[in-house]
């Protein structure tokens, strides 16, 4: 007796494609202003929990924790310090945020035990100057840097659109194809 099942898909649950901007700007960044330094993107941060460890040593710990821990964009080591750098095209606050924790998480991470006695720098890499950005960020150790390549630049200036009638019109378009398409 053969059994079969058809399961009717009504819709799939991501349908908005994601650029994926800040890793390239973030590589970017790197090899213009860190070209020969040992670069680690993505950097998991913060300890990973005894239980994990004694369960399954330290190594495959570390993998099976690592969808539970923070990433910096970059972990950058040189000789005399870490700069720890993560980028933000449009949330800055969340980035400011981010940074000061992932700054304090450097000293509880086990991979990075070997870099102890490093200063650990702090850079919030920005496309543009925000000006409360930069008032505050100084009390919180964090510096900012801006710089852009040249196609980052338009994709920035994006969010002064948003609200125009051609933006609106266009997401109206998107959102009927998608409902035809039958992911809405």
């Amino acid at each position: 007796m053969r059994l079969t099942c058809t399961v009717k898909v009504k819709g799939l649950g991501f349908t908005k494609l994601r650029r994926e901007i800040e890793p390239r700007w973030v590589s970017w960044y790197i090899k213009e202003y860190y070209p020969d330094a040992e670069v680690r993107l993505r950097c998991p941060l913060g300890r990973i929990p005894d239980e994990l460890k004694e369960l399954y040593g330290p190594a495959k710990a570390a993998k099976v924790y690592r969808p539970s821990r923070p990433e910096v964009d970059a972990l950058v080591i040189l000789p005399g310090a870490l700069v720890l750098i993560e980028a933000k095209i449009f949330k800055y606050m969340t980035g400011l945020g981010q940074i000061v924790i992932y700054g304090a998480l450097v000293q509880r991470t086990p991979e990075l035990d070997v870099f102890r006695d490093r200063p650990v720098l702090k850079h919030l890499l920005l496309p543009k100057a925000i000006p409360w950005v930069a008032d505050i960020a100084p009390e919180f150790g964090v510096e900012v840097v801006t710089a852009a390549p040249e196609w980052l630049l338009p994709i920035w200036e994006e969010r002064d659109k948003y609200w125009t009638p051609g933006a609106r019109i266009k997401r109206a378009d998107r959102k009927a194809l998608l409902k035809q398409l039958g992911f809405v």
